[in-house]
Protein backbone atom coordinates (compact mmCIF):
# COMPACT_ATOMS: atom_id res chain seq x y z
CA UNK A 1 0.00 0.00 0.00
CA UNK A 2 1.45 3.34 -1.05
CA UNK A 3 1.95 6.18 1.36
CA UNK A 4 0.60 9.67 0.69
CA UNK A 5 2.87 12.64 1.25
CA UNK A 6 1.62 14.65 4.26
CA UNK A 7 2.49 17.90 2.48
CA UNK A 8 0.20 16.87 -0.39
CA UNK A 9 -2.62 16.14 2.06
CA UNK A 10 -2.17 19.56 3.66
CA UNK A 11 -2.21 21.25 0.26
CA UNK A 12 -5.35 19.34 -0.72
CA UNK A 13 -7.14 20.37 2.48
CA UNK A 14 -6.19 24.00 1.90
CA UNK A 15 -7.53 23.84 -1.65
CA UNK A 16 -10.80 22.27 -0.51
CA UNK A 17 -11.18 24.98 2.13
CA UNK A 18 -10.55 27.65 -0.48
CA UNK A 19 -13.22 26.24 -2.79
CA UNK A 20 -15.91 26.87 -0.14
CA UNK A 21 -14.34 30.03 1.27
CA UNK A 22 -16.97 32.31 -0.26
CA UNK A 23 -20.74 32.30 -0.52
CA UNK A 24 -23.41 34.32 -2.33
CA UNK A 25 -26.38 33.45 -0.08
CA UNK A 26 -28.82 36.22 -1.06
CA UNK A 27 -29.72 37.99 -4.29
CA UNK A 28 -27.09 40.77 -4.08
CA UNK A 29 -24.46 38.68 -2.37
CA UNK A 30 -24.68 40.07 1.17
CA UNK A 31 -27.12 41.57 3.65
CA UNK A 32 -26.23 45.12 2.57
CA UNK A 33 -27.12 44.26 -1.07
CA UNK A 34 -23.91 45.83 -2.41
CA UNK A 35 -23.39 43.35 -5.26
CA UNK A 36 -19.66 43.13 -4.48
CA UNK A 37 -17.85 39.80 -4.74
CA UNK A 38 -15.22 38.73 -2.22
CA UNK A 39 -12.75 37.77 -4.95
CA UNK A 40 -11.83 39.12 -8.40
CA UNK A 41 -12.45 37.54 -11.78
CA UNK A 42 -9.76 36.70 -14.31
CA UNK A 43 -9.72 38.74 -17.51
CA UNK A 44 -9.56 35.56 -19.63
CA UNK A 45 -12.72 33.84 -18.45
CA UNK A 46 -13.87 30.74 -20.26
CA UNK A 47 -17.04 28.65 -20.12
CA UNK A 48 -16.73 26.05 -17.37
CA UNK A 49 -20.12 24.39 -17.88
CA UNK A 50 -23.74 24.88 -18.93
CA UNK A 51 -26.82 23.39 -17.30
CA UNK A 52 -30.04 23.39 -19.30
CA UNK A 53 -33.65 23.52 -18.20
CA UNK A 54 -35.57 22.19 -21.19
CA UNK A 55 -38.36 24.40 -22.52
CA UNK A 56 -38.10 26.86 -19.64
CA UNK A 57 -36.19 29.98 -18.58
CA UNK A 58 -33.88 31.09 -15.81
CA UNK A 59 -34.98 34.60 -14.85
CA UNK A 60 -34.04 34.41 -11.17
CA UNK A 61 -30.57 35.24 -9.86
CA UNK A 62 -28.65 32.21 -8.55
CA UNK A 63 -27.43 32.00 -4.98
CA UNK A 64 -24.36 29.96 -4.10
CA UNK A 65 -23.45 28.38 -0.77
CA UNK A 66 -20.72 25.83 0.05
CA UNK A 67 -20.06 25.08 -3.61
CA UNK A 68 -23.69 24.54 -4.63
CA UNK A 69 -25.74 26.78 -6.94
CA UNK A 70 -29.44 27.15 -6.08
CA UNK A 71 -31.88 28.48 -8.67
CA UNK A 72 -35.46 27.95 -9.83
CA UNK A 73 -36.84 28.13 -13.36
CA UNK A 74 -39.93 29.88 -14.70
CA UNK A 75 -41.92 26.63 -14.84
CA UNK A 76 -41.67 25.60 -11.21
CA UNK A 77 -38.60 23.38 -10.97
CA UNK A 78 -35.93 24.22 -8.43
CA UNK A 79 -32.33 23.05 -8.89
CA UNK A 80 -29.26 22.48 -6.74
CA UNK A 81 -26.25 22.34 -9.10
CA UNK A 82 -22.67 21.55 -8.17
CA UNK A 83 -20.48 24.60 -8.80
CA UNK A 84 -17.41 22.53 -9.68
CA UNK A 85 -19.00 20.10 -12.15
CA UNK A 86 -22.29 21.64 -13.29
CA UNK A 87 -24.15 18.45 -12.38
CA UNK A 88 -27.48 18.51 -10.54
CA UNK A 89 -27.33 17.41 -6.92
CA UNK A 90 -31.12 17.44 -6.68
CA UNK A 91 -34.18 18.92 -8.37
CA UNK A 92 -37.64 19.58 -6.96
CA UNK A 93 -40.74 20.20 -9.06
CA UNK A 94 -43.62 22.32 -7.71
CA UNK A 95 -47.00 22.38 -9.44
CA UNK A 96 -48.58 25.72 -10.39
CA UNK A 97 -45.34 27.54 -9.60
CA UNK A 98 -42.63 29.57 -11.30
CA UNK A 99 -39.51 31.17 -9.91
CA UNK A 100 -38.40 34.64 -10.99
CA UNK A 101 -37.08 35.78 -7.60
CA UNK A 102 -33.76 34.68 -6.13
CA UNK A 103 -33.77 32.24 -3.23
CA UNK A 104 -31.99 32.92 0.07
CA UNK A 105 -29.96 30.57 2.26
CA UNK A 106 -29.64 30.74 6.03
CA UNK A 107 -27.85 27.83 7.72
CA UNK A 108 -29.29 24.56 6.41
CA UNK A 109 -32.47 26.21 5.16
CA UNK A 110 -33.30 27.42 1.65
CA UNK A 111 -36.15 29.92 1.28
CA UNK A 112 -37.80 30.16 -2.15
CA UNK A 113 -40.68 32.34 -3.37
CA UNK A 114 -42.72 31.80 -6.52
CA UNK A 115 -44.66 34.26 -8.64
CA UNK A 116 -47.95 32.86 -7.34
CA UNK A 117 -47.04 34.04 -3.86
CA UNK A 118 -46.03 30.76 -2.22
CA UNK A 119 -43.03 30.95 0.10
CA UNK A 120 -41.34 27.66 0.95
CA UNK A 121 -38.59 26.49 3.26
CA UNK A 122 -36.56 23.66 1.71
CA UNK A 123 -33.64 21.57 2.88
CA UNK A 124 -30.44 22.65 1.13
CA UNK A 125 -29.28 19.02 1.00
CA UNK A 126 -32.38 17.39 -0.48
CA UNK A 127 -34.91 20.02 -1.51
CA UNK A 128 -37.46 18.51 0.89
CA UNK A 129 -40.11 21.03 1.93
CA UNK A 130 -40.45 21.90 5.63
CA UNK A 131 -43.31 24.41 5.34
CA UNK A 132 -45.07 26.79 2.97
CA UNK A 133 -46.61 30.22 3.47
CA UNK A 134 -49.12 31.94 1.19
CA UNK A 135 -48.09 35.57 0.60
CA UNK A 136 -51.33 36.05 -1.40
CA UNK A 137 -49.86 37.84 -4.44
CA UNK A 138 -46.85 37.50 -6.71
CA UNK A 139 -43.31 37.67 -5.31
CA UNK A 140 -40.68 39.17 -7.63
CA UNK A 141 -37.86 39.90 -5.16
CA UNK A 142 -35.58 37.65 -3.14
CA UNK A 143 -36.22 37.32 0.60
CA UNK A 144 -33.91 38.62 3.30
CA UNK A 145 -33.41 37.93 6.99
CA UNK A 146 -33.87 39.70 10.30
CA UNK A 147 -32.59 37.55 13.13
CA UNK A 148 -34.68 34.36 13.22
CA UNK A 149 -37.24 35.78 10.77
CA UNK A 150 -37.66 35.99 7.00
CA UNK A 151 -38.77 39.18 5.22
CA UNK A 152 -40.71 38.95 1.93
CA UNK A 153 -42.13 41.69 -0.32
CA UNK A 154 -45.06 41.18 -2.70
CA UNK A 155 -46.73 42.67 -5.74
CA UNK A 156 -49.69 43.40 -3.46
CA UNK A 157 -47.58 45.98 -1.62
CA UNK A 158 -47.08 43.88 1.51
CA UNK A 159 -43.90 43.29 3.50
CA UNK A 160 -44.34 40.03 5.44
CA UNK A 161 -42.27 39.00 8.42
CA UNK A 162 -42.52 35.24 9.08
CA UNK A 163 -40.74 32.86 11.41
CA UNK A 164 -37.95 30.98 9.68
CA UNK A 165 -38.57 27.94 11.88
CA UNK A 166 -42.23 27.31 11.04
CA UNK A 167 -43.42 29.92 8.52
CA UNK A 168 -45.90 31.56 10.89
CA UNK A 169 -46.71 35.20 10.15
CA UNK A 170 -45.42 37.64 12.77
CA UNK A 171 -46.53 40.91 11.20
CA UNK A 172 -47.25 42.61 7.89
CA UNK A 173 -46.73 46.14 6.60
CA UNK A 174 -48.67 47.44 3.59
CA UNK A 175 -48.36 50.28 1.09
CA UNK A 176 -50.81 51.21 -1.68
CA UNK A 177 -48.50 50.11 -4.50
CA UNK A 178 -46.38 47.08 -5.45
CA UNK A 179 -43.15 46.22 -3.63
CA UNK A 180 -40.62 44.75 -6.07
CA UNK A 181 -37.41 45.29 -4.11
CA UNK A 182 -35.80 43.00 -1.57
CA UNK A 183 -36.10 44.42 1.97
CA UNK A 184 -32.70 45.54 3.30
CA UNK A 185 -32.24 45.80 7.07
CA UNK A 186 -30.33 48.82 8.42
CA UNK A 187 -30.26 49.90 12.08
CA UNK A 188 -33.14 47.59 12.94
CA UNK A 189 -35.28 48.85 10.08
CA UNK A 190 -36.29 47.29 6.79
CA UNK A 191 -35.73 49.72 3.91
CA UNK A 192 -38.27 49.48 1.09
CA UNK A 193 -38.02 51.44 -2.15
CA UNK A 194 -41.63 51.36 -3.28
CA UNK A 195 -43.68 51.80 -6.41
CA UNK A 196 -45.52 54.52 -4.46
CA UNK A 197 -42.52 56.83 -4.92
CA UNK A 198 -41.33 56.61 -1.33
CA UNK A 199 -38.44 55.09 0.60
CA UNK A 200 -39.95 53.46 3.68
CA UNK A 201 -38.20 52.51 6.92
CA UNK A 202 -40.08 49.83 8.87
CA UNK A 203 -39.19 48.69 12.39
CA UNK A 204 -38.39 44.97 12.05
CA UNK A 205 -39.50 44.20 15.61
CA UNK A 206 -42.99 45.70 15.31
CA UNK A 207 -43.77 46.06 11.59
CA UNK A 208 -44.58 49.74 12.10
CA UNK A 209 -43.29 52.44 9.77
CA UNK A 210 -40.73 54.69 11.42
CA UNK A 211 -40.33 57.21 8.61
CA UNK A 212 -40.50 57.65 4.84
CA UNK A 213 -39.04 59.95 2.21
CA UNK A 214 -40.31 60.92 -1.25
CA UNK A 215 -37.94 59.63 -3.94
CA UNK A 216 -39.17 61.30 -7.15
CA UNK A 217 -41.31 58.50 -8.55
CA UNK A 218 -41.84 54.75 -8.35
CA UNK A 219 -39.07 52.16 -8.21
CA UNK A 220 -38.62 48.42 -7.80
CA UNK A 221 -34.86 48.60 -7.34
CA UNK A 222 -33.27 47.10 -4.23
CA UNK A 223 -31.16 49.70 -2.37
CA UNK A 224 -27.46 48.99 -1.77
CA UNK A 225 -26.21 50.18 1.62
CA UNK A 226 -22.67 51.47 2.21
CA UNK A 227 -21.73 53.42 5.35
CA UNK A 228 -25.35 54.23 6.17
CA UNK A 229 -26.25 55.53 2.72
CA UNK A 230 -28.78 53.83 0.39
CA UNK A 231 -28.06 53.86 -3.36
CA UNK A 232 -30.79 53.09 -5.92
CA UNK A 233 -32.46 54.29 -9.11
CA UNK A 234 -36.07 54.62 -10.24
CA UNK A 235 -38.47 54.65 -13.17
CA UNK A 236 -37.82 58.35 -13.80
CA UNK A 237 -34.19 57.60 -14.64
CA UNK A 238 -33.02 59.39 -11.51
CA UNK A 239 -30.35 57.70 -9.38
CA UNK A 240 -30.16 58.78 -5.72
CA UNK A 241 -28.00 58.44 -2.64
CA UNK A 242 -30.09 58.74 0.55
CA UNK A 243 -28.62 59.02 4.03
CA UNK A 244 -30.43 56.58 6.35
CA UNK A 245 -29.14 57.34 9.89
CA UNK A 246 -30.26 55.63 13.09
CA UNK A 247 -32.66 58.50 13.82
CA UNK A 248 -35.69 59.37 11.69
CA UNK A 249 -34.10 62.02 9.49
CA UNK A 250 -33.52 60.43 6.06
CA UNK A 251 -32.21 62.95 3.54
CA UNK A 252 -30.86 63.21 0.02
CA UNK A 253 -27.04 63.15 -0.28
CA UNK A 254 -26.81 63.50 -4.06
CA UNK A 255 -28.68 62.60 -7.24
CA UNK A 256 -27.72 61.94 -10.85
CA UNK A 257 -29.73 61.75 -14.08
CA UNK A 258 -28.43 61.35 -17.59
CA UNK A 259 -29.55 64.51 -19.44
CA UNK A 260 -29.86 62.58 -22.72
CA UNK A 261 -31.30 59.26 -21.58
CA UNK A 262 -34.29 59.51 -19.27
CA UNK A 263 -35.37 55.86 -19.34
CA UNK A 264 -36.00 54.02 -16.10
CA UNK A 265 -33.59 52.11 -13.88
CA UNK A 266 -34.96 48.66 -12.99
CA UNK A 267 -31.86 46.90 -11.71
CA UNK A 268 -29.94 47.22 -8.46
CA UNK A 269 -26.60 49.02 -8.29
CA UNK A 270 -23.23 47.51 -7.36
CA UNK A 271 -21.52 49.76 -4.82
CA UNK A 272 -18.09 49.57 -3.19
CA UNK A 273 -16.17 52.17 -1.18
CA UNK A 274 -15.31 54.18 -4.29
CA UNK A 275 -17.89 53.78 -7.05
CA UNK A 276 -21.53 53.08 -7.91
CA UNK A 277 -22.27 51.05 -11.05
CA UNK A 278 -25.76 50.52 -12.49
CA UNK A 279 -27.53 49.89 -15.78
CA UNK A 280 -30.66 51.41 -17.28
CA UNK A 281 -33.48 50.82 -19.74
CA UNK A 282 -31.72 53.48 -21.82
CA UNK A 283 -29.17 50.85 -22.96
CA UNK A 284 -26.35 52.29 -20.89
CA UNK A 285 -24.16 51.41 -17.92
CA UNK A 286 -23.00 54.18 -15.57
CA UNK A 287 -20.13 54.46 -13.14
CA UNK A 288 -20.45 57.27 -10.58
CA UNK A 289 -18.14 58.40 -7.81
CA UNK A 290 -19.75 57.17 -4.59
CA UNK A 291 -18.95 60.25 -2.53
CA UNK A 292 -20.31 62.87 -4.93
CA UNK A 293 -22.39 61.17 -7.63
CA UNK A 294 -20.13 62.59 -10.34
CA UNK A 295 -20.08 60.46 -13.48
CA UNK A 296 -16.76 58.71 -14.12
CA UNK A 297 -17.78 56.98 -17.34
CA UNK A 298 -20.72 55.71 -19.34
CA UNK A 299 -20.86 52.58 -21.51
CA UNK A 300 -23.61 52.32 -24.12
CA UNK A 301 -24.99 49.14 -25.70
CA UNK A 302 -27.68 48.14 -28.16
CA UNK A 303 -29.82 46.44 -25.52
CA UNK A 304 -31.45 47.33 -22.21
CA UNK A 305 -29.72 46.54 -18.93
CA UNK A 306 -32.21 44.73 -16.71
CA UNK A 307 -29.68 42.52 -14.94
CA UNK A 308 -27.94 44.03 -11.89
CA UNK A 309 -24.15 44.52 -12.27
CA UNK A 310 -21.60 42.97 -9.93
CA UNK A 311 -18.24 44.36 -8.83
CA UNK A 312 -15.42 41.79 -8.66
CA UNK A 313 -12.05 43.29 -7.81
CA UNK A 314 -11.29 46.09 -10.26
CA UNK A 315 -13.78 44.78 -12.82
CA UNK A 316 -17.55 45.05 -13.20
CA UNK A 317 -19.74 42.29 -14.66
CA UNK A 318 -22.59 43.54 -16.86
CA UNK A 319 -25.26 41.41 -18.56
CA UNK A 320 -27.62 42.74 -21.24
CA UNK A 321 -31.16 41.92 -22.34
CA UNK A 322 -29.75 40.68 -25.65
CA UNK A 323 -27.67 37.97 -23.98
CA UNK A 324 -24.25 39.62 -23.82
CA UNK A 325 -21.91 39.30 -20.86
CA UNK A 326 -19.28 42.00 -20.40
CA UNK A 327 -16.32 42.34 -18.07
CA UNK A 328 -15.51 46.04 -17.74
CA UNK A 329 -12.53 47.84 -16.25
CA UNK A 330 -13.86 50.01 -13.40
CA UNK A 331 -11.12 52.61 -13.80
CA UNK A 332 -12.07 53.66 -17.34
CA UNK A 333 -15.08 51.63 -18.53
CA UNK A 334 -13.11 49.68 -21.13
CA UNK A 335 -14.29 46.18 -22.00
CA UNK A 336 -11.73 43.51 -21.18
CA UNK A 337 -13.84 40.40 -21.99
CA UNK A 338 -17.20 39.57 -23.52
CA UNK A 339 -19.38 36.58 -24.31
CA UNK A 340 -22.45 36.44 -26.55
CA UNK A 341 -24.84 33.85 -25.12
CA UNK A 342 -27.89 34.84 -27.15
CA UNK A 343 -31.26 34.74 -25.47
CA UNK A 344 -31.36 37.43 -22.80
CA UNK A 345 -30.26 38.10 -19.25
CA UNK A 346 -32.83 39.19 -16.67
CA UNK A 347 -31.02 37.11 -14.09
CA UNK A 348 -28.13 38.88 -12.37
CA UNK A 349 -24.65 37.38 -11.91
CA UNK A 350 -23.41 35.68 -8.76
CA UNK A 351 -19.62 35.60 -8.31
CA UNK A 352 -17.89 33.14 -6.00
CA UNK A 353 -14.23 32.06 -5.86
CA UNK A 354 -13.41 33.50 -9.28
CA UNK A 355 -16.44 31.89 -10.95
CA UNK A 356 -19.34 33.77 -12.53
CA UNK A 357 -22.75 32.07 -12.58
CA UNK A 358 -25.81 33.49 -14.36
CA UNK A 359 -29.09 32.21 -15.79
CA UNK A 360 -30.40 32.96 -19.28
CA UNK A 361 -34.03 33.26 -20.34
CA UNK A 362 -33.41 30.55 -22.96
CA UNK A 363 -33.19 28.03 -20.10
CA UNK A 364 -29.40 27.85 -19.78
CA UNK A 365 -27.46 28.29 -16.56
CA UNK A 366 -23.87 29.38 -17.29
CA UNK A 367 -20.72 29.11 -15.22
CA UNK A 368 -17.51 30.88 -16.28
CA UNK A 369 -14.11 30.53 -14.65
CA UNK A 370 -10.44 31.27 -15.35
CA UNK A 371 -8.80 29.51 -18.28
CA UNK A 372 -7.19 26.24 -17.26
Amino acid sequence: MSKTCPHFILLLLLLIGDICAEDWPVVRGNEAATGVAASPLADDLELSWKYTSEDSAFEATPVIVAGVVYIGDADGTFYAVDLASGEAKWTQKFEDAGFVAAAAVNGDALFVCDYNGMVRRLSITSGEQAWEFDAETEVYAGPSFSGENVLITTEGGVLFCVKAADGKEIWRFTIEAPLRCSPIVVNGRALLAGCDGKLHAVDVSTGKEVTSLAIDGPTGSTPAIVEGVAYFGGESGLFQAIDVPADDDMKLVWKYKDPRRGQGIRSAAAVNNDVVIYGSQGKAVYCLTRASGERKWQLTDRARIESSPVIAGDRAVVATASGKLLLVNIADGEKVWDYDAGGGFQSSPAVVDGHLVIGNDDGTLYCFGPKK
